[in-house]
């Protein structure tokens, strides 16, 4: 699930969060909101399907508090396409 969260947080940052190596490099404060969006998920929330079968989870993160979303945004990029 922590892999999923993180996939989803770069891309609403607009960002990999890579160093000049070219290694993941993410913030602590972008680490810290990923841990207290595991504890709200933890609770039931977010959560849009579960497998047992090679045990897969899905959420939703329109299900994330806005107050914890809200925290990403000096994390962000402005990107263009």
């Amino acid at each position: 699930m922590r892999d999923q969260l993180k996939e989803w947080v770069k891309d609403y940052c607009n960002d990999q969060f890579l160093d000049k190596d070219g290694n993941e490099n993410i913030p602590a404060g972008v680490e810290l909101i990923i841990d207290r969006a595991l504890e709200h998920m933890g609770k039931e929330a977010g959560i849009k399907a579960e497998s047992l079968g090679d045990h897969s989870i899905t959420f939703d993160p329109a299900d994330l508090p806005d107050h914890l979303i809200a925290r990403l945004d000096p994390y962000r990029k402005v990107g263009f396409r």
